[in-house]
C-alpha cells in the first residue's frame, strides 16, 4: 500500500511566492547559527537526527541538519509537510504504527524513522516555511509539555535567523539602504495595488569613472565615496522618496503619487547641485550624473523595466541633460548598439561581412596618387550596410576593437602584397585606436605581417588621432618608435580637432599630420578656419612634418590649401572611397588622362599624369 500524500496548505501559493522572492532561504551554504540550533536540539532531546526543513514545490530541503548526509527528500515523503499544512506542531511516537507514515519510504527504508516531533517555522505574515524537527530510529513516548515548549523556542530561534537572512538579502551591506531585490518587491506590490509608480535610476558616476576611482584609489575609497553619495542624495531628495542602492554606484528611488507633479523640479535640482564635487577623504569627485525616469503602468510589470530606466540614465548622461524620461526610440537605438557590438565579433570571424575600401591621397604639386587610406566597411547579413561612424565607436568601448584592428592590418598588408605582385606600388594607410597603442600586441602583429609577406615597412602608414595621446603617453611612444624603426610611416589624424598638446609634436616620432576635415568647410582668406589652418601648416612645416588636408570637396578648397603650403590632399573632390577593383581602374584612367586634376595656382609644376608607380 502506498503512503498517503501530505495535505497541501490553504496558503500554498503565498508560500511559493515568498520562497521565489527569497532564494537565500533555499541556499545550501551552511549557516553557523542554524547549524548550532539543530546540534542543540539533537543534544537536548538525545535524538539521532535533527533538521531545519524548507518545503518547496516538489522537494523538502534541509537548510541545516545533523545525523544524516541527505540534503533533501521528495515532498511526498515529508513528515514536516503535515505540520506545514495544519500550521501546528506534530508528534509521531511510532511511525510504523501510524497510518499516515507506516508505508513511507523513510520509515520502511533508510533512515528507518520511528519517532518524529516537529514545530512549524512561521513568518509574521503567517506563512510557514517548514519545520524544526527531531527524529529517532526507535519509538518514544510523547514529549512533556515542557519539552514541546523547548522545541518551540528553538524553532523560534531558527525562524529569527531565517528572517534576518531574508532581511539581509534585501539590504545593501555598504549603505544599509534597501537593495535591488527590495525595489523589485516594492514595485511589484505597488503595481498589484493599482498604483502607477514613477521609478528613478540615479547614476552619479559613469562606469569608466568608477573604474578609474577603483584602480587609482582602491575599494576602501570607493566604499567611502558610496556612503558620501548616499548622504548627498538623502539630503537632496524630498521626504517620502524611498532611496535604494541597486548596484555598485547606482541608486534608485520611487516617487510618491502625491509628489509626482513636482518630480521634474527635483530632477533639475539634483542636476544643478550634483554638478559640484562630492568630497570623500578630502578628495573632490565631480559626478558624471545620469538620471533615468520611467513611469510604470498599474497592474502590469514590464519584465525588463530596470533595463529601461538604466537605458534612460545612460542617455541622460551622454546627452548632457542630466536627466531623461525613458522613450522607445532611445531604447531601440541602444538595443541596436548592443546588437551591433555582439554581431561585430561574428563579422570579424566571417569571410563575407567586413571589407576594405580605399580613398586615394594625391600630391598637390605633381598630381600623383601617393597613397590610399584603407577604410573599413561592414555589410551586416540582415541590417545591410553599417557605417563605420556607428560601429567603430561602439567597438572602441570594448576589447573587440583589438580584433577589428588586427583584421584591418592583416587585410591591408595582404592587399599591398597582392598589388605589388601585380606591379602596383602604393602606400596604404590604416587607422588605429587608442587601445591599440596602449600595449605591444598590434605593433607585434604589424611587424610580423610585414615580415611574413617580405614587405618593407615603407609600404604602410599608421594613422592615429590625437586622443590616443591623452591616455598612457608613456606606452604609446615605444609602440610608435618600434613601427618607425621598421620603416612604417606615422601620421596624426584629425590634427587640430581639439586635443592638441604641442609638447606631443615635440616628442612623438610622427612623419605626417592630417588636418581635421572640419576646417575645410569655410576656408576663405581672413576667416578663423583659414587663420587656424595657416598656423597649423606653418607649425608643422617648422617641425619638419608632412601636411595632408582631408575632406576636400571643392576645387576652391583644393586651391586654397595648395596656396597655404599643404603637400597632399584627399576628399570627395578627388575621389570617394573605392572598392579594390575600382581603385585600380581609377588609377589607370587617371594615368591615361592628360588633364587629371585642377592645377594649384602656386604649384611649382603642373599636375603630372604619372599618378602611380608601376613595377615592371
Amino acid at each position: 500500500m502506498l503512503a498517503p500524500y501530505p495535505p497541501v496548505p490553504l496558503n500554498e501559493l503565498s508560500r511559493q511566492v515568498l520562497l521565489d522572492e527569497h532564494p537565500c532561504l533555499l541556499e545550501q551554504r551552511p549557516d553557523p547559527l542554524l547549524d548550532e540550533v539543530v546540534k542543540m536540539a539533537a543534544s537536548y532531546f538525545n535524538t539521532t537526527i535533527s533538521l531545519i526543513t524548507i518545503l518547496d514545490r516538489k522537494r523538502q530541503w534541509f537548510r541545516a541538519r545533523v545525523g544524516t548526509a541527505l540534503q533533501e527528500t521528495p515532498r511526498t515523503d515529508s513528515f514536516c509537510a503535515y505540520s506545514v499544512a495544519i500550521g501546528a506542531s506534530i508528534e509521531v511516537c511510532d511511525a510504523s504504527q501510524d497510518e499516515r507514515f507506516r508505508d513511507n519510504p523513510l520509515v520502511t527504508g533508510e533512515p528507518g524513522i520511528r519517532y518524529y516531533a516537529g514545530v512549524p517555522l512561521v513568518f509574521e505574515s503567517g506563512v510557514i516555511l517548514g519545520n524544526l524537527c527531531v527524529i529517532d530510529t526507535a519509538p518514544r513516548p510523547s514529549m512533556s509539555a515542557a519539552d514541546m515548549a523547548m522545541l518551540t523556542h528553538m524553532g523560534r530561534l531558527a525562524m529569527s535567523r531565517l528572517n534576518d537572512m531574508r532581511i539581509a538579502a534585501f539590504t545593501d551591506t555598504t549603505t544599509g539602504l534597501p537593495n535591488r531585490a527590495q525595489l523589485d518587491e516594492d514595485i511589484s506590490q505597488a503595481l498589484s495595488e493599482g498604483h502607477s509608480p514613477l521609478t528613478v535610476a540615479i547614476e552619479l558616476v559613469s562606469p569608466e569613472q568608477m573604474n578609474g576611482m577603483l584602480k587609482s584609489l582602491g575599494f576602501h575609497y570607493l566604499a567611502g565615496f558610496t556612503l558620501a553619495a548616499k548622504d548627498t542624495l538623502q539630503s537632496l531628495l524630498p521626504a517620502g522618496w524611498s532611496l535604494y542602492k541597486i548596484s555598485a554606484l547606482r541608486f534608485a528611488c520611487t516617487v510618491p503619487a502625491s509628489q509626482q507633479a513636482q518630480a521634474e523640479q527635483v530632477f533639475a535640482t539634483l542636476v544643478k547641485t550634483l554638478s559640484k564635487p562630492i568630497h570623500c577623504e578630502k578628495l573632490p569627485v565631480v559626478p558624471q550624473l545620469g538620471i533615468g525616469v520611467l513611469r510604470l503602468d498599474a497592474g502590469t510589470l514590464q519584465q525588463d523595466w530596470m533595463r529601461l530606466i538604466v537605458c534612460a540614465a545612460d542617455e541622460a548622461r551622454s546627452s548632457g541633460r542630466g536627466w531623461a524620461y525613458y522613450d522607445q526610440q532611445m531604447d531601440a537605438a541602444q538595443q541596436r548598439s548592443t546588437r551591433l557590438v555582439n554581431d561585430l565579433g561574428d563579422a570579424v570571424r566571417a569571410d563575407d561581412q567586413l571589407r576594405l575600401v580605399f580613398q586615394p591621397r594625391v600630391d598637390l604639386h605633381s598630381g600623383a596618387c601617393v597613397s590610399a587610406e584603407a577604410l573599413l566597411r561592414w555589410t551586416h547579413p540582415s541590417l545591410g550596410e553599417i557605417s563605420p561612424a556607428e560601429f567603430i565607436p561602439l567597438a572602441e568601448k570594448t576589447a573587440l576593437i583589438h580584433a577589428v584592428s588586427f583584421w584591418v592590418a592583416k587585410q591591408a598588408i595582404a592587399q599591398i602584397d597582392m598589388w605589388r605582385r601585380s606591379g602596383l606600388e602604393l602606400t596604404v594607410s590604416i587607422n588605429v585606436s587608442a587601445a591599440d597603442l596602449n600595449d605591444h600586441h598590434l605593433t607585434d602583429e604589424i611587424i610580423r605581417l610585414l615580415a611574413c609577406h617580405d614587405l618593407p615597412g615603407s609600404c604602410l602608414e599608421v594613422e592615429f588621432t590625437e586622443s590616443v595621446l591623452v591616455g598612457d603617453f608613456s606606452m604609446v611612444i615605444p609602440q610608435l618608435e618600434r613601427l618607425k624603426a621598421v620603416g612604417v610611416a606615422i601620421a596624426i589624424d584629425d590634427f587640430g580637432s581639439g586635443y592638441s598638446n604641442w609638447a606631443y609634436l615635440r616628442d612623438i616620432p610622427a612623419d605626417t599630420v592630417k588636418l581635421d576635415r572640419s576646417f575645410m568647410d569655410n576656408l576663405r582668406a581672413g576667416q578663423k578656419d583659414w587663420i587656424i589652418v595657416r598656423a597649423l601648416i606653418c607649425l608643422a612645416k617648422e617641425l619638419g612634418l608632412h601636411i595632408v588636408a582631408e575632406g576636400i570637396e571643392t576645387s576652391k578648397t583644393m586651391q586654397v590649401i595648395g596656396e597655404l603650403g599643404c603637400a597632399e590632399a584627399q576628399g570627395f573632390f578627388i575621389s570617394r572611397p573605392l572598392e579594390t577593383a575600382a581603385l585600380v581602374a581609377w588609377l589607370a584612367k587617371r594615368a591615361a588622362s592628360t588633364d587629371a586634376m585642377p592645377k594649384v595656382a602656386d604649384a611649382p609644376a603642373p599636375f603630372s599624369t604619372s599618378l602611380v608607380t608601376w613595377r615592371a
